[in-house]
């Protein structure tokens, strides 16, 4: 739904939020809050969902270093749910761009 990229959205971090997600709706409607850069995701969904959200973070890197905000050696914090669907967002980790 957005929602968790639109609460990070409200402490205005100086660092720029990717919001991933396979609903265009969504990645319009993300586009009206401060600091927000949503990408479409239309890829498949794949089985295992640690794995798919495992793709959406690398989608979202890749296009970092491509526009040239993220660089190889950056961390990053990917904060993601424990399950498909809205209010399932709970977990938060620190990794490293590759």
């Amino acid at each position: 739904t957005g929602r968790s990229a639109h609460a990070l959205s409200r402490f205005r971090p100086r660092c720029p939020i990717i919001a991933v997600s396979r609903n265009s709706k969504t990645s319009r409607q993300t586009h009206l809050h401060r600091g927000i850069l949503p990408l479409y995701y239309g890829h498949d969904i794949q089985s295992d969902w640690l794995q798919d959200i495992d793709a959406r973070v690398q989608f979202a890197i890749e296009y970092g270093k491509r526009r040239l905000f993220i660089r190889t050696g950056d961390s990053i914090i990917v904060v993601t749910g424990w399950r498909k669907g809205a209010g399932s967002t709970n977990t938060m980790r620190i990794i490293t761009a590759e």
